[in-house]
């Protein structure tokens, strides 16, 4: 029977998506981009620079992870404000590694190796599809475009857990 219980066990949490299992996060850094923010995506060969829309502004959330990886899908990452909630427009291993999600190719997978060692990898999986996927230490950094008058609460992970955001560090 025991043995049952552990085989039933496995076999559930192997089953569970990903981005449903608990992992460790901690808030390391909430901050407002001053004017526009420059990328580049050295394997494709492209550089540019994104700039909010009129009357809005972009905002970056990085995260660190404990020791486990992760995978899951980036709009799962979900920014809570005064003005309802909004989805990533751009990821990455850090605020100055963002890469736009509407720039990445389809099937195309694009690494980061971090200074911890660890990678993180953004697949396009169709139009409205990407995953990230990363090794354990690793830090992410979720880029949002929020209107200009709302301000930052938390930010809601893909298992549903949310980490707040003190209004200062906005």
């Amino acid at each position: 029977m025991y043995r049952f219980a552990v085989t039933l066990a496995v076999v559930v949490t192997l089953a569970l998506p990903l981005e449903s299992q608990a992992f460790a996060a901690e808030l390391i850094a909430s901050q407002g981009i001053a004017e526009a923010l420059p990328f580049a995506i050295p394997s494709l060969g492209l550089k540019g620079t994104l700039r909010p829309r009129a009357g809005n502004r972009l905002h970056v959330v990085t995260i660190a992870l404990g020791e486990d990886g992760i995978e899951a899908e980036v709009r799962r990452f979900v920014l809570v404000t005064t003005a309802g909630n909004y989805e990533p427009i751009g990821a990455g291993g850090g605020a100055d590694l963002i890469i736009p999600l509407d720039r990445l190719p389809i099937d195309r997978e694009i690494g980061e190796i971090l200074p911890s060692d660890a990678i993180v990898a953004l697949t396009r999986r169709s139009s409205t599809s990407v995953t990230i996927e990363t090794g354990p230490r690793a830090t992410l950094a979720f880029l949002y475009e929020l209107p200009l008058t709302s301000s930052v609460r938390s930010i809601r992970l893909p298992d549903g857990r949310e980490l707040a955001i003190a209004p200062t560090a906005q």
